[in-house]
């Protein structure tokens, strides 16, 4: 029975993508707060927890609302559209901008706090990060030293991406827009339906 159980445990492992993320808050999902020790959890075991449900906003343009129990009107509003817990904290991924952000409560009201490129990559050590300002006419050429590898486009400059989409199609996280995975040497395109279009070769 015991060999059983870690064969199945090695099965699943191994079903989920090394650079998939577990503690993600989805439409529907929750996340709570503890006021004393201000750690955001998905697992609800803070003795002074607050449990937040999320709702995505209908439209094209939609954002994250977080809502205590039987309220109707949110409790905060984020410019996300995707969070995730990672040590504690609640990650915001901005995905119209291609950028990323820290959820902190402070004095009772909700901030985010936009991260750096050095921060985003401790939270995806494994990630190579590809920052927009070192595209040139808007093209860039990356030396990988293995496959696959997993990429995020990083937007550092004040420039929005909404209804932006990568061709091809290649990621282990689908709800980050600026993330693609290369398998091996070639191209992708980033662009609006077509229109001006990033280009990443991969080589």
């Amino acid at each position: 029975m015991k060999k059983l159980f870690i064969i199945l445990c090695l099965i699943l492992s191994a079903a989920i993508p090394a650079n998939a993320i577990n503690e993600e808050i989805l439409d529907g999902g929750e996340v709570t707060y503890s006021p004393s020790t201000k750690q955001w959890s998905v697992t609800k075991t803070a003795p002074d927890k607050i449990i937040y449900k999320k709702r995505t906003s209908s439209g094209t343009g939609s954002f994250s609302e977080y809502y205590q129990q039987n309220d109707s009107t949110p409790a905060f509003v984020l410019g996300s559209n995707y969070e995730f817990v990672r040590g504690g904290k609640l990650i915001a991924v901005i995905n119209k901008d291609l950028k990323f952000a820290e959820v902190k409560i402070k004095n009772g009201k909700v901030q985010e706090k936009e991260l750096s490129k050095r921060a985003i990559q401790k939270l995806f050590p494994d990630t190579k990060i590809i920052k927009i300002s070192s595209f040139r006419n808007q093209k860039i050429t990356i030396k990988s030293d293995k496959f696959p590898q997993q990429y995020i486009l990083w937007n550092n400059t004040n420039k929005n991406f909404h209804k932006y989409f990568f061709n091809p199609q290649n990621t282990d996280r689908p709800f980050i827009k600026g993330s693609f995975r290369a398998d091996r040497e070639g191209q992708f395109t980033f662009s609006h339906f077509g229109k001006d279009v990033y280009t990443i070769i991969i080589k």
